[in-house]
């Protein structure tokens, strides 16, 4: 190995991390769990004996990913005092992070829902699951939950078969939120705006 090809290996605990963490996320979101951990050392630009050292097995470092997202989509939906407070600030964090959404689809498709942080099928579980709750709304909740993730996995794509313009596209996602918001509040339409001219 050249000087060259070692200078650009990350090799520090942290260094290993963190690249690791970087490069399992963007293979997750493209690939589910279909990679080898000899690809992810290649794309993270670091040892594999380093992987395991540092992270572990696959399982390992897709919680590492998924509890580093984690950490961000909680602080984004901590704090709400509502339930269409909640279904809001759920559609803003996949709107602000698809990828993570992605990755839990490629997931559930791979059978290992086990790897998903309990946190997050905590929350679901507290949108849909509440005793005070009819078979209707439960069906409304369910319904609003799997929009939130479609967005995430088809919302551009959506956006620009609509022929939204990109500078459109914040009004439009918060229309749609707001839509989300009175379904699981079980109203039956939504505020009418103008939107954009």
């Amino acid at each position: 190995m050249s000087e060259v090809e070692t200078a650009d290996k990350a090799w520090g605990r942290d260094e290993v991390r963190r690249a690791v963490r970087l490069a399992a996320r963007t293979l997750l979101a493209e690939k589910g769990l279909s990679f080898s951990m000899r690809e992810l050392a290649a794309n993270a630009g670091v040892n594999l004996g380093l992987i395991h050292k540092h992270l572990g097995n696959k399982d390992d470092v897709v919680r590492a990913v998924l509890a580093r997202s984690h950490e961000r989509s909680a602080a984004i939906v901590g704090g709400v005092d509502s339930l269409p407070e909640a279904v809001r600030a759920l559609f803003m964090v996949g709107v602000a992070d698809p990828e993570y959404v992605r990755i839990v689809a490629w997931l559930n498709l791979h059978g290992r829902s086990d790897l998903i942080p309990n946190e997050d099928m905590d929350a679901l579980g507290a949108i849909t699951g509440s005793s005070h709750t009819t078979v209707d709304d439960r069906v409304r909740h369910m319904a609003v939950l799997s929009a939130i993730s479609g967005w995430s996995l088809f919302g551009s794509g959506i956006l620009q078969s609509a022929e939204v313009a990109e500078s459109e596209r914040e009004f439009y996602e918060a229309r749609v939120a707001d839509l989300l918001a009175s379904i699981v509040n079980g109203e039956n339409t939504s505020p009418v705006d103008a939107g954009p001219e």
